[in-house]
């Protein structure tokens, strides 16, 4: 019995050591999650501490950069040593170097950064003999400005004599200086503006067609050296020496001269005799005799 007795008390001391055990094992992992989220506080307060010093050193450095900027800016476009001191030119024919100097004179003592380059050409082709013109700054003071200059192609009777290029612009009124270029007649305008192009059709395009004219070996010895404006439909074209015309209808350039080719080939480029060759009507073509033969003309139909 004693025995009994004794293994009773030592089993209820054992649930009790293992109950006391198994509340040990409870309260340790509520330790752990506690030390856990207090760890995560930190490192979520390190990383945003980290993340707003770096948009602070960002927004710092912007900031300077931009004041950098804004200073470097002013500089270069204020300061006396970028100020515009030396032109050069280069191109210039017929407009004289004290013109074209005149004409930049208001560049001068301008910063070169602030000058617009387009405004410069716009300036220098108001001068009817300068077609184009480029500007390049050159750094730190200069500027070099290369012009091109129109070619005098033919004379046109406006009232007066001007000259005028192959694209049908006046230039300047003609000083004799051009004798030998080609006499335009019959064109009527209200007012002549110097630098702009004739506003009248068929200049342009008779200037092209005198000159492909000319390259043909008819011509050779005796070119095309003038063309009179008729009507407004039709052109007449007649040669140096001779007096031989050559009619063109204004709205069928290209066909007629197509047309002149033939009849210059049938004809073996001879045009001993001849008074005129019509090409202005379609599909035919009128050949006259000098006015001293007695044949009053031949009709050739192409």
């Amino acid at each position: 019995m004693d025995y009994t007795l004794n293994k009773s008390k030592g089993s209820r001391l054992n649930w009790g050591e293992v109950h006391t055990r198994q509340r040990k094992k409870h309260k340790r992992p509520s330790k752990a999650l506690k030390g856990a989220k207090t760890k995560y506080c930190q490192t979520g307060f390190r990383d945003l501490a980290k993340t707003w010093l770096d948009v602070v050193a960002k927004a710092i450095l912007v900031m300077i950069m931009v004041y950098g900027t804004l200073h470097g800016y002013r500089f270069v476009t204020t300061a006396p040593q970028f100020a515009v001191a030396q032109i050069n030119f280069s191109g210039n024919e017929k407009v004289s170097l004290p013109t074209l100097e005149g004409m930049a004179q208001p560049l001068m003592g301008q910063n070169i950064f602030q000058l617009d380059l387009q405004s410069i050409t716009e300036r220098f082709k108001a001068n009817p003999w300068i077609e184009n013109v480029s500007a390049v700054r050159r750094l730190p003071r200069g500027i070099r400005i290369e012009v091109q200059e129109r070619v005098p192609f033919a004379r046109i009777q406006l009232g007066k004599t001007y000259l005028m290029d192959h694209y049908g612009v006046l230039i300047v009124p003609d000083n004799r200086e051009y004798p030998g270029l080609p006499l335009i007649t019959g064109v009527k305008v209200r007012r002549v503006e110097l630098g702009n192009e004739i506003p009248v059709a068929g200049i342009v395009p008779g200037l092209q067609a005198m000159h492909f004219m000319n390259q043909l070996g008819a011509f050779k010895n005796d070119p095309i050296q003038k063309f009179h404006m008729s009507s407004p439909r039709k052109l007449v074209f007649t040669t140096g020496s001779r007096g031989i015309d050559i009619y063109l209808a204004v709205d069928r350039i290209q066909e007629g001269f197509e047309n002149l080719k033939i009849i210059l080939d049938a004809m073996d480029s001879n045009l001993s005799g001849i008074h005129y060759i019509d090409l202005s009507f379609k599909d035919k073509v009128v050949v006259k005799q000098n006015r001293m033969e007695p044949r009053r003309g031949i009709v050739h139909k192409i």
